[in-house]
């Protein structure tokens, strides 16, 4: 979730007045200076590398530049530009932080991973630049704190739960949080998406915003987007993301509740193409998660638990993988020794915009004929519960049929 404004951050805010945000926002600034440090770099690399991408709203950043970090530890960019847009650093594939590139920018990273043990947990670079800058600068550390907290919550209820004293177990299980994770997190963004409404780098924001689940946050989104384009013409990025929205929603109506599940085919961990017509009769949870994903590796021993509970009355689980190493994917099956069949994405992008999922891990319950009942983000106890429900449900419908009796017509 992202940090409260400070003080200070407040104040010079103020100073910033209407009519110079007036010049700025109806002036396309042209180019500018990126200056940046790495804290870490990584020992076993002999040049440590950053990319500069420009995101074009399309669904993927385009690499526009790189730099070799020197040995004082920096590295620069010059940006030329027709406008103003979203750029990504990416230091050595490991650290990241993104600007809006209205003014020049100076950003202190962290760098590679020092820790003995290596995880892709979000570290948070604060990048030094225009008033408009701040959104995304803010915007970043609301979802990092919301990411960090997730895993917090995660690993406290693992441990309370295997704990031989039951009571802080049955605190989290029985009391009402003051302010859900979930809650917390869209209050911030709320605040944030006011303060800066109607500001060009709001476009950072919208597509997030238009959740193509949620009609009213939808219409909401479209009606901002459509403001920034008639008031910025010049920000073709808002056009874009009015084209790629309209796609992905186009998309997600095909994964609605009593759809049939996409057909598909993944290479297996055995190296053969396999599909999930073998599935047909039988309830099915396809699980998208990676290697790297924390909350998903938290999640294996719960969904070992629903599998081993509900394995004989008709589930069944595939577990596909975003993971672009393919070493790291075959260790974490290793590590995790999960029961049921694994498969890769062979391209993780398509996956992503055909399944329409950000963040990991995502999985669609699907009924004996193939048809989508649920999707559920993130595995929380609320998730295993409507699992647990839609399979019971259809246990005591019918039974479950032969595999070769039932019709699929989903997948």
């Amino acid at each position: 979730m992202r940090k409260v404004l400070c003080r200070t951050g407040v104040a010079l805010a103020l100073l910033v007045t209407p009519a110079v945000l007036k010049a700025q926002q109806n002036k396309p600034v042209k180019s500018i200076t990126v200056q940046g440090t790495v804290q870490f770099t990584d020992p076993k690399s002999e040049k440590q590398m950053v990319w500069l991408s420009k995101d074009n709203f399309k669904g993927k950043p385009v690499v526009v530049d790189s730099a070799v970090v020197g040995k004082d530890n920096t590295f620069s960019f010059r940006i030329k530009q027709d406008h103003q847009g979203v750029y990504i650093i990416n230091a050595m594939n490991w650290d990241r932080a993104t600007f809006w590139s209205d003014a020049d920018v100076k950003v202190d990273m962290r760098g590679y991973d020092t820790a003995l043990y290596k995880v892709k947990i979000p570290h948070y670079n604060y990048v030094e630049g225009s008033y408009d800058n701040n959104f995304i600068n803010l915007s970043v550390l609301n979802n990092e704190l919301s990411y960090r907290r997730l895993i917090d919550e995660y690993n406290m209820e693992y441990y309370a739960k295997k704990a031989t004293d039951t009571t802080w177990y049955h605190y989290m299980q029985s009391t009402k949080r003051y302010n859900p994770m979930k809650e917390d997190n869209k209050q911030r963004e709320e605040i944030l998406i006011r303060a800066y409404s109607d500001r060009p780098v709001m476009v950072y924001a919208l597509r997030g915003m238009a959740s193509t689940e949620n009609t009213a946050q939808y219409e909401k989104a479209m009606k901002m987007l459509e403001t920034l384009i008639t008031r910025y013409p010049w920000l073709t990025e808002a056009q874009q993301l009015k084209q790629t929205i309209l796609t992905n929603r186009a998309q997600a109506m095909k994964l609605k509740t009593g759809e049939p599940m996409p057909s598909v085919k993944y290479p297996s961990a055995q190296g053969s193409l396999e599909g999930l017509e073998k599935y047909k009769g039988k309830y099915l949870l396809v699980d998208f998660w990676a290697s790297w994903c924390g909350p998903c590796r938290q999640a294996i021993p719960k969904v070992k638990e629903l599998y081993t509970a509900y394995k004989d009355k008709g589930f069944e689980v595939v577990s596909i993988s975003i993971d672009t190493d393919k070493n790291a994917w075959k260790k974490a099956m290793a590590d995790e020794k999960m029961p049921w069949e694994q498969l890769l994405s062979d391209d993780k992008d398509k996956t992503m915009e055909q399944f329409q999922f950000s963040g990991i891990p995502t999985m669609y319950l699907v009924d004996r004929e193939g048809k989508i009942v649920e999707r559920l983000t993130g595995y929380t106890d609320e998730a295993e519960a409507k699992v647990k429900a839609a399979i019971s449900q259809g246990t005591k419908a019918a039974p479950v049929k032969s595999t070769t009796s039932v019709p699929m017509t989903g997948f």
